[in-house]
């Protein structure tokens, strides 16, 4: 992919506009790079209670291959904002997570 089509001269991302025109127009046009640790936190503060049923229930959990009380412990932290070092590997826990435990969303359903 040469570098022009990636970073257009007027849009700086082009291919994602036009791969997914559903986005807002300010995550498709701000140029820097940008953490979202802020809407992370607030979104593990808001679905705290959904998540740690999703742990609870994993197969991971009834494997014996995580520890759910440790867990929910550092999801506890990282949706108060005290332990935001964790929020990335949270992340990819609660989607893997989430994908075992076969769940879709509308759109995933929708498309079926």
């Amino acid at each position: 992919m040469p570098a022009l089509a990636r970073r257009g001269l007027v849009a700086y991302k082009p291919l994602l506009r036009a791969a997914l025109p559903e986005l807002p127009d300010w995550l498709t046009s701000r140029r820097s790079k940008g953490s979202f640790t802020a809407q992370r936190i607030a979104g593990l503060a808001r679905h705290r209670d959904r998540l740690d049923g999703l742990i609870v229930s994993s197969p991971l959990v009834h494997g014996g291959l995580i520890d759910p009380a440790a867990v929910r412990s550092a999801l506890a932290q990282a949706a108060r904002g005290q332990s935001a070092t964790v929020i990335a590997d949270l992340h990819q826990l609660i989607v893997t997570c989430w994908w075992l435990s076969g769940q879709t969303t509308r759109t995933e359903v929708a498309a079926c």
